[in-house]
């Protein structure tokens, strides 16, 4: 290499060199005031590539001196045309790496400080009464199980709720509260997912026991109560108990769901993997029992909804419980950590459309 060569070497090197020792001490600068205000990442493990980046500064430099002594070979002299060229590969190569930083900088997904910000929250108990005798694992609701329909609806019933306290009690002829009432969504909604009809080995459907239980789990506070019942009621008449006249007495707003369909299907035996048959050889049929289901709802003052679709719309239970929750909404000052992934992501943009005109101004300019 001549000293021509080696001096436009240098120089871009020099020039790459102090742009990257100029970028270094910007981002130090701005994570060590961040840092000291409490700024984090939260997926840390995206910053692992940067370590990689010395190799391709490496590989940049070698193509660099490679690049050199073509244009030297090929022309006599190394022309302002071929400074041009070089140019161009070096700021090509420094918004593409900038841009990668800025893009791993933004999975990162910095977080910065608070924010306060006005939340509603409403004040009521919401007990999930949920029937998981054998019955509820019959699939005539387009093929999918009752019990898995019944899950799928009270997630969404979950998600849409804002500080209501909600609880579980699961049910076949005995009942258990699975969850009490509490606001911790997350975990609810684990749990409910791992329901299964196994969870009782003593089936049946007593669904007034359940009732009573559930009833005695709310607390004595002075705030809205929310009891929603969900089974198909399978092969029960409705008989009178002083249940009903305990819940329209203490005030608690009954929702008795019936899932599954007049049609039915068979129940399936868990135990053989197949499906039941009866003393006489025949295949049982579990049909849902609109009409004892009704009877509880009217009994107890309540309101009855049918869930005969695989996705059933939570929206009509929804509004029923945001109007009982009604005149008890608080604002709550609730302080948030602000994210900050979206500024990386405006300058990779930035630096990206400099990627694409630079070098067609650059080679283009007389």
């Amino acid at each position: 290499m001549n000293d021509r060569q080696k001096h436009l070497f240098y120089k871009w090197l020099k020039i790459f060199l102090i742009f990257e020792f100029v970028c270094i001490g910007i981002i130090l600068s701005m994570y060590y005031v961040l840092d000291s205000k409490g700024m984090f990442f939260l997926y840390p493990k995206f910053l692992l590539p940067l370590l990689f980046f010395p190799i391709l500064y490496l590989v940049f430099f070698k193509r660099l001196h490679s690049k050199i002594l073509f244009f030297g070979r090929i022309t006599e002299s190394l022309s302002a045309e071929s400074e041009k060229v070089f140019s161009v590969y070096t700021a090509h190569f420094i918004l593409l790496k900038t841009i990668a930083i800025a893009i791993l900088i933004s999975l990162a997904y910095p977080i910065y400080g608070t924010k306060e910000v006005n939340v509603i929250s409403k004040d009521a108990e919401i007990m999930v009464c949920l029937d998981i005798s054998n019955s509820m694992n019959v699939r005539d609701i387009n093929g999918e199980s009752r019990l898995e329909v019944s899950k799928r609806l009270l997630n969404s019933v979950i998600n849409k709720c804002s500080g209501q306290k909600i609880g579980i009690c699961l049910f076949a002829a005995d009942p258990f509260i699975q969850v009490p009432p509490t606001t911790d969504y997350e975990s609810l909604k684990h749990l409910l997912s791992e329901v299964q009809t196994t969870y009782l080995s003593n089936q049946g459907t007593n669904v007034n026991g359940a009732l009573e239980k559930t009833l005695a789990s709310f607390s004595k506070n002075k705030i809205p109560k929310i009891l929603i019942l969900v089974t198909d009621g399978e092969n029960h008449n409705f008989e009178k108990s002083t249940i009903y006249n305990e819940i329209k007495s203490q005030g608690v707003v009954l929702f008795a769901m019936g899932v599954g369909t007049e049609t039915g299907g068979p129940v399936p035996d868990v135990m053989s993997n197949s499906v039941k048959i009866s003393e006489d050889g025949d295949m049982v049929i579990s049909k849902v029992n609109s009409d004892f289901v009704q009877q509880i709802a009217s009994e107890s003052n309540g309101k009855f909804l049918m869930i005969k679709t695989p996705y059933p719309d939570p929206e009509s239970l929804l509004t029923e419980i945001n109007l009982r929750s009604k005149g008890y909404f608080r604002n709550l000052k609730v302080k948030i950590q602000s994210a900050l992934y979206v500024y990386p992501i405006i300058c990779a943009l930035v630096l990206f459309v400099l990627y694409v005109v630079y070098p067609f101004r650059k080679l283009l300019k007389k």
